[in-house]
């Protein structure tokens, strides 16, 4: 049976930047130095642009870096507000989802995966410096509906 994703909502200050994905680029998704990590891919991003509407663009693709490449090779101007990405464990047949978004929330597939991502996350940037990394501090768990 497949449980729900679960939500590590972290009080205070923002936890999270997603950043990296516009600095860096496709770069910022290698894992090589996360042994049990196969590959991991950028699924879909939300890109808030503001105005007076509010507007906000999202991009879904199997690989958002690729059709972005297929196009013109660049996103659009805003700042991302939202990430889900694809994560191959080597020891899941499957790819599992984990979404981050601002500035607390990380969402897993399953709650095993959470201290493996925060590694990965933490090494490309994706962590604030100074952020609660969540290890012994209060934070709630909640389960999507």
């Amino acid at each position: 049976m497949r449980s729900a994703p679960t939500e590590h909502i972290f009080p205070g200050d923002s936890k999270y930047t997603l950043e990296p994905l516009l600095t860096r680029g496709e770069g910022v998704l290698a894992c090589v130095d996360v042994p049990v990590m196969e590959w991991i891919r950028l699924r879909e991003v939300h890109f808030f642009l503001g105005g007076p509407s509010n507007e906000v663009q999202s991009h879904r693709a199997d690989d958002v870096f690729a059709a972005f490449r297929s196009r013109d090779g660049k996103p659009p101007a805003g700042r991302i507000i939202r990430a889900v990405f694809q994560v191959k464990f080597t020891d899941s047949k499957r790819p599992r989802s984990v979404t981050i978004r601002l500035s607390n929330i990380a969402q897993y597939t399953r709650d095993d995966d959470a201290e493996l991502v925060e590694q990965w996350l933490g090494r490309r940037g994706f962590i604030l410096a100074g952020a609660n990394s969540g290890k012994g501090a209060s934070y709630a768990t909640l389960a999507s509906a």
